[in-house]
């Protein structure tokens, strides 16, 4: 193999566990989105809700929403708190719609799409790296496609979940007017909230960017392993026709036949008479044994054959090189 194809397959393999490492990262962690809220300017506005959930500094991941800090007092009197000072994220669609827009339930349903898209990126990276692995062993060219594919849609799944979560972000500061999104929000809350988004966020598309080099790479490795058997094809082709057309190269295996003058008296048998007594190979009759068909070998670069004697009492066979 090539050392294009190896270098491929060892950067693509070294890139495996750090995408892996970022997509999982980015996919258990809660700063994809961070609101800091500053309480300075909230406290002049003597007719502010100091004290609601969307009032307070938080920051959202896939599964909860928490809000650190010391001023987190309020939260004791919030049902479905866990760990003291979080969310959990709710995927769940109400039981009762009609109080609830159309706006409100496809934001849930982009956010379930988001997690979803993100599990499949996982299982078929880690599929993909398997198939790298595999590759690494055999080094067959349709491994590193089936890795480069699996690597492929994982990067697409990953662009895809990142997407509806930014289809369900437009959704709660454009279109919803439920209560805590952000049309609800006053103009002081609006000015003493800061909105970014976090490192869980930044690292989903550096692992989705890496991916896609990933599968890149395989697809690569691939095309050169492929390429290099048709080469390696084309130059046995060629040696083998190198002898001329009187001289063709045996690409299949050498098999023994009876003879059809088994006699004992070489002199006297037929195959003196035929046609086939001036060739090279009258000098080694068969004497009444099996004969073979002589095949020819390159050695050097230079066409020989060889001629094959059945021996019926030790059931072996004994070579002869002759030149052409």
């Amino acid at each position: 193999m090539s050392s294009c194809a190896t270098a491929l397959i060892v950067i693509a393999t070294i890139l495996g566990p750090i995408t892996l490492v970022f997509l999982a990262v980015s996919f258990g962690t809660d700063y994809w989105l961070e609101f800091d809220v500053n309480r300075s300017l909230l406290a002049t506005a003597d007719k502010e809700p100091a004290n609601n959930l969307w009032t307070h500094t938080r920051y959202r991941g896939l599964f909860r929403e928490c809000y650190p800090g010391n001023d987190t007092a309020f939260l004791d009197t919030e049902p479905g708190v866990v760990d003291g000072f979080c969310f959990n994220v709710n995927y769940e669609l109400p039981e009762s719609r009609a109080q609830f827009s159309d706006d409100f339930l496809v934001r849930i349903h982009l956010l379930r799409l988001f997690l979803a898209f993100y599990i499949v990126a996982l299982v078929f990276f880690v599929s993909a790296f398997v198939f790298g692995l595999i590759l690494c062993c055999w080094r067959i060219s349709r491994w590193a496609y089936v890795a480069g594919l699996c690597a492929y849609i994982a990067a697409f799944s990953v662009a895809a979940a990142i997407a509806f979560f930014h289809g369900a972000e437009y959704l709660e500061r454009n279109k919803l007017t439920d209560q805590g999104f952000y049309k609800t929000w006053s103009e002081t809350i609006k000015n003493a909230t800061q909105r970014s988004y976090g490192w869980s966020y930044a690292l989903g598309w550096v692992g989705m960017i890496v991916a896609a080099f990933t599968a890149t790479f395989y697809s690569l490795a691939g095309c050169y392993i492929t390429s290099q058997r048709y080469e390696d094809r084309e130059r046995l082709d060629k040696e083998s026709h190198r002898g001329g057309r009187d001289h063709p190269i045996a690409m299949e295996p050498v098999y023994a036949m009876e003879d059809p003058y088994m006699v004992k008296n070489y002199a006297a048998s037929p195959y003196a008479a035929s046609p086939y007594a001036a060739s090279p190979y009258a000098a080694y009759p068969t004497m009444g044994h099996p004969r073979a068909y002589p095949g020819p070998y390159l050695i050097a670069d230079q066409p020989r054959y060889a001629v094959g004697y059945g021996d019926p009492q030790r059931d072996m066979w004994a070579m002869r090189e002759v030149s052409s």
